[in-house]
């Protein structure tokens, strides 16, 4: 019998300080689009048909909380709990209904390598009809971590979830669980936490009217627009979002075949002359800005700023009492 396997990341779930002003970033400019609130969070949505593909919930540090991946049916779900179980993974919840604010559906939650939620779910309420316009995102594309123990990260994407190994390369592994290249893929940096999230646009045209409005909005466009020359053969263009998190639009991520697809390694990339960051040669320097942000620094960096201003607050209340 084959390994039951997840079939999509459908969104991810970051903590922030300050969850109205990231959530006027994500509608205004990245162009996401409001779904349902909770006192402490705000669910976005972009114009596939999707419930979510991104949740902010107010916290004490900026960071990754959760990853919602989604299954086919509930013996699916049912078959990946009992083989978390087997495989002594920390179960956060059974099997069970999901909140309808978030979409409903029957899933259940585990704790990865490093302590981030990953949700496996079905069922989930999708909207009636996508949304036609380009310029925003279509759906959550991928999700590339920074870990403690790669080795066990991967072993919990492919043993528990059913992900499997695209490429290797010297810098970042990639994980698949269905046609797109990679869903999730594993970073060489130090630390823990998000190196960067990506949320696909439907074409070229698409991702360059998106990367328009972002610019026109005051972000600076940090790497792109290119096109990797390399697993996934995506076109990418990276910002910094304002709690420090690395995003990425992207579009026209490589499709393959389990039966016939290569898992290459890092060797065979680095002999690989067509191998590197842009294929199309105009961008191949990332800003020292997202080298800042995909390490977690820049996260650490307004985590800081948040707790100078409340300490100042504070004093001056203080000072105002006495």
């Amino acid at each position: 019998m084959a390994q039951p396997s997840v079939n999509a990341v459908r969104g991810i779930e970051l903590g922030v300080r300050d969850v109205a002003a990231s959530a006027r970033f994500y509608e205004d400019a990245w162009g996401l689009l409001p779904v349902s609130r909770e006192a402490d969070a705000i669910h976005l949505r972009a114009t596939g048909r999707d419930h979510q593909a991104l949740t902010l919930r107010q916290s004490g540090r900026t960071s990754l909380r959760t990853i919602h991946a989604a299954a086919t049916d509930k013996a699916t779900v049912d078959a990946l709990y009992e083989r978390a179980r087997a495989l002594g993974i920390r179960v956060l919840d059974a099997p069970g209904a999901l909140p309808a604010l978030t979409g409903g559906g029957y899933g259940f939650a585990v704790a990865g390598p490093d302590g981030v939620k990953v949700t496996v779910s079905c069922d989930v309420k999708q909207h009636e009809a996508a949304i036609a316009d380009r310029t925003r995102p279509q759906k959550f594309s991928h999700v590339v971590l920074r870990s403690s123990d790669q080795a066990a990260t991967e072993a919990f994407f492919r043993d528990l979830l059913g992900f499997r190994l695209s490429d290797r390369t010297d810098g970042i592994d990639f994980l698949r669980c269905a046609g797109d290249h990679h869903s999730v893929a594993l970073a060489r940096e130090a630390g823990v936490g998000l190196h960067h999230m990506a949320f696909e646009l439907p074409d070229l045209d698409a991702l360059m009217y998106a990367a328009g409005r972002m610019s026109q909005k005051g972000h600076k466009l940090e790497w792109g627009i290119g096109r990797h020359s390399g697993p996934g053969n995506n076109v990418f263009s990276f910002f910094v979002e304002p709690n420090g998190f690395a995003c990425e639009y992207t579009t026209d991520m490589e499709q393959v075949d389990d039966a016939t697809y290569p898992q290459r390694s890092a060797a065979w990339w680095a002999g690989n002359r067509r191998y590197g960051p842009d294929a199309w040669g105009l961008c191949t320097q990332r800003s020292p800005v997202l080298a800042k942000a995909r390490t977690g620094v820049l996260n650490a960096e307004h985590d800081a700023r948040c707790d100078d201003i409340i300490s100042a607050a504070m004093t001056s209340q203080a000072k105002e009492v006495a």
